[in-house]
């Protein structure tokens, strides 16, 4: 068909679809449309679409996949440049010939270039593909000023490896730029899995998640790896790449570099993390600003913090380039130990120092690890590396290694190994002089003492009582320790008061010595026992400031995880499940990247929401999963002696298998009743729990009297030992049994009773049995719309309720701070003991005595006598 074109003005008639011109390349096999770039290119009408991005990130192919759904009236010229510099003659006489007409004659190319897209009347679409990769100024120049050229008809495609000097501030502030990087580039999850469709392969997800994070999402280096592979072969091909992707890489990306950019990038891929300064130092006597052309080139770099001062070399090459490399970059690791010994980073200096070779190098500076940094990241898994392979006669040439390799055994829960790890300092008895035999001696102690505790052993106090009295000065952090067993130790034997002076001893040492780590961790301890005082809101509030202040400190940590677990389970008894969810999960993350075998409580605590769901099938699921990674821990069973079989038979009662449960539980009584051992650490109302689910299932059963009994002494058990939170859910299970029995208004005032000091704490947990089991009732005694907690709420807003005798009625805390004025404590020291403010002693003072109409405090604590209350 012939087209005639106005000398004024480049168009053709409307009612024609142009073809797409003849020299675009295909779309590749295998090729998977991108519709979530793709749309958005398509949608945006601007004038410049800028695809910037490193070789192999598929910028051409996008481009492709978007000029083939032109509208059927634009004109397209693709003008494939192949990454060299184009002349603006050759620009010229491939536009006219795309448009079917001449150069203007007698004006320069630039000028006639102008022209041409000014007159341009239908719409035009210039794709250059493979910009330049090295500067070409003149093109550069000329490309700047086409953009300015005010014709809505004409848009411009550019793909480029580097991005073009061109005025592209002013661009974005008009709205005539759309620019697509690296990132955007990336495959995602849905499009590789479309991707090994395609290929007709199937893998393992955490074979796909391996592609997924090695690769980066590179679409080159993905399609190379899956070329004729099955899921064999690119496990392999992940392992040690494929001789192709070495081949790209070389011509692609390194053959592009200058020398000393190239060797310097064989050498940040044999390093983890990097700086400019450590660039500067590793780098040293080569040419000025290495560093920074590093950066510009945005393909090799990945900051790794939101400072932008650390970054890591991108992951495919951090791959690829050792394999490449002809020679082991020994000296590298030796220059980058230096630097991090030099700043005081013990765990990069000593990895380095291995790397190189020197194992004799990483075990003196081990000797300068402190005892805090395994707290901190995945250190205790590093450090457990470290021994692995290092030799065995020189990790264990001092008392230091061997001290600090039985902590990390116990923070791993690996508590079979450290106790064959606290035998080797027999080696070192005995001591020089007598000081250092008893120093060494109570080292040992402190280590065995948290060794009993996580085991459950009574042994655990005499051991670090014994310790606290000879550990030096400076071994301030096995101090802290020390009384974060003997907290533990009383908490779990019921002896609040004394775990509370504990607590305090190792909160003032570790806030004297500035460790927000420490004081997190024995936060832990002090918020439990809130929880077992029913301060479940303040519990919580405590816990919030607690990682709000440890993730001022740093980024990660063991003791982050545990907090976040914890938070689950107080969110679970006040009965905001959907939030406890939230809580576990995120704390089981943490706890797992830190490598923490305290995961296990997230799984634990997910099946005891799940159970309590009735979704006993997920509760299992999870159940298997604790134990799963408990011996992929090498977790011994007395760590969690109990917490398995106590979901196990929970789960067993809510679906109403009463002899599977009954069995379970007295497992349970049977290791723990004995004295033999204690409750672990996080489960000290293991033993309470358990007893009140036994008398639960002599309800069950038809014996209520019998439940009534045992209850009733659980209850006065419990508020001998102070833990009202532990009476309230006994009283609501009495309440239940009293009911049963046939004694109506003496379990409707027993349940009015446990509402009220429900309300107070703000537990939830026990109304799901009753709303189980008697829902009529409930629903009777806790009226009105909305979740448990909702109602409860409503029920605290009441006013207070009077007791039985007509007496004033104090609030579970008013008690516990009168029961400490009668000891005689200050204000000051029921603050510290309580973990509240000196201001709230002072109120919670102040509406005891009007409750009790006296003034002073003398006369409280005798009426208060007088009435059995202490």
């Amino acid at each position: 068909m012939s087209v005639r074109f106005d000398p004024h003005a480049v168009s053709t008639p409307t009612d024609v679809a142009l073809p797409l011109p003849p020299r675009m390349p295909r779309l590749p096999p295998a090729h998977i449309a991108r519709m979530r770039l793709s749309e958005r290119l398509l949608a945006d009408d601007c004038r410049l679409r800028l695809l910037c991005a490193p070789a192999g990130f598929g910028k051409s192919v996008l481009i492709n996949e978007c000029v083939r759904q032109k509208p059927g009236d634009t004109h397209l010229l693709w003008l494939d440049l192949g990454g060299r510099a184009c002349s603006i003659d050759e620009l010229l006489k491939r536009l006219c010939a795309c448009l079917g007409r001449d150069p203007e004659q007698g004006l320069e190319p630039e000028a006639s270039l102008i022209l041409l897209l000014e007159r341009v009347a239908r719409p035009l679409w210039i794709v250059l593909d493979d910009y330049p990769r090295a500067p070409a100024p003149q093109l550069d120049a000329c490309i700047d000023r086409l953009l300015d050229v005010p014709n809505e008809s004409v848009r411009w495609w550019v793909s480029s490896r580097r991005q073009p000097p061109w005025k592209l501030p002013r661009l974005i502030l008009q709205g005539d730029l759309h620019e697509v990087q690296a990132e955007a580039l990336a495959l995602n999850a849905e499009e590789l899995r479309r991707l090994l469709l395609e290929h007709r392969l199937v893998v393992t997800e955490t074979l796909f998640q391996q592609l997924l994070q090695g690769s980066e999402g590179w679409p080159a280096g993905v399609c190379l790896m899956l070329l004729h592979a099955d899921e064999q072969a690119l496990r392999e091909r992940l392992a040690a790449g494929t001789p192709l992707l070495r081949d790209y890489v070389q011509r692609e990306i390194l053959d592009e570099q200058a020398e000393d950019v190239r060797q310097a990038l064989v050498s940040l891929a044999c390093v983890p993390r990097f700086s400019a300064q450590l660039c500067r130092h590793l780098f040293e006597g080569q040419r000025e600003g290495l560093f920074e052309a590093l950066k510009t080139r945005q393909l090799f770099m990945r900051a790794t913090d939101n400072c932008g001062e650390w970054f890591r070399l991108w992951r495919p090459l951090a791959m690829i380039l050792p394999l490449m490399a002809v020679q082991a970059p020994t000296q590298v690791h030796v220059r980058a130990c230096q630097w991090f010994a030099a700043r005081g980073d013990m765990r990069d200096a000593v990895e380095h120092a291995l790397k190189a070779g020197q194992p004799d190098v990483a075990a003196n500076f081990l000797q300068r690890y402190g005892q805090e940094q395994l707290l901190i990241d995945d250190n205790v898994s590093y450090f457990l590396k470290w021994r692995a392979e290092m030799p065995q006669d020189l990790f264990g040439s001092t008392t230091r290694l061997i001290i600090l390799h039985g902590w990390a055994l116990i923070l791993a829960a690996r508590l079979d190994e450290a106790e064959e790890c606290l035998l080797e300092l027999g080696r070192f008895f005995p001591q020089p002089d007598a000081r250092r035999q008893v120093q060494l001696l109570a080292h040992w102690q402190a280590l065995h003492g948290f060794l009993a505790r996580l085991r459950g052993e009574p042994q655990a106090r005499e051991y670090c009582l014994q310790a606290l009295e000879a550990l030096p000065e400076h071994a301030w952090a096995q101090r802290v320790l020390c009384c974060q067993v003997l907290t533990q130790q009383a908490m779990a034997e019921g002896q609040g008061e004394l775990a509370q002076q504990y607590n305090n001893q190792g909160m003032r040492l570790a806030r004297l010595k500035g460790s927000a780590l420490y004081e997190a961790m024995l936060s832990i301890d002090r918020i439990q026992l809130l929880e077992l005082d029913g301060e479940l809101d303040r519990a919580v509030s405590v816990l919030d400031e607690s990682l709000e202040i440890l993730r001022g400190q740093v980024r990660h940590s063991p003791i982050i995880g545990r907090l976040q677990l914890l938070k689950g389970h107080l969110l679970a008894c006040m009965g905001l499940d959907d939030e406890a969810g939230d809580a576990y999960r995120c704390g089981r993350l943490e706890a797992e990247m830190c490598a923490d075998a305290y995961a296990f409580f997230g799984y634990v605590g997910q099946a005891e929401l799940a159970a309590r769901r009735h979704m006993f099938a997920s509760a299992y699921q999870w159940l298997h999963e604790a134990e799963r990674l408990a011996q992929w821990r090498h977790v011994p069973e007395s760590r969690f002696r109990g917490i398995f079989q106590l979901v196990s038979g929970l789960a067993c009662l809510h679906r109403g298998e009463l002899a599977a449960a009954r069995n379970t539980f007295q497992q349970i009584t049977s290791v723990y009743a004995g004295g033999r051992y204690l409750s672990p650490s996080g489960f000290y109302e293991l033993l309470p729990r358990v007893r009140r689910y036994q008398a639960l299932i002599e309800l069950l059963e038809g014996r209520a009297d019998q439940a009534s009994a045992q209850l009733q002494g659980l209850i006065d058990e419990h508020q001998l030992r102070q833990h009202p939170l532990l009476a309230c859910e006994c009283r609501f299970t009495l309440a239940e049994a009293l009911h049963g029995d046939g004694r109506y208004a003496e379990a409707e005032q027993v349940m009015r009773k446990a509402l009220d000091e429900a309300a107070r704490q703000g537990l939830v947990k026990p109304l799901y049995e009753l709303q189980q089991r008697h829902p009529q009732w409930l629903a009777r005694v806790l009226p009105g719309g909305g979740s448990l907690r909702e109602r409860l709420l409503r029920q605290a807003q009441q006013a207070p309720v009077a007791q039985e005798s007509g007496e004033p009625s104090l609030s579970d805390r008013e008690l516990t701070v009168l029961r400490l004025i009668a000891q005689g404590c200050s204000n000051q020291e029921i603050a510290e003991q309580l973990f509240i403010s000196l201001h709230t002693v002072k109120t919670h003072a102040r509406r005891i005595n009007s409750k009790l109409g006296i003034s002073r405090r003398t006369q409280a604590v005798a009426l208060a006598k007088a009435r059995g209350w202490l």
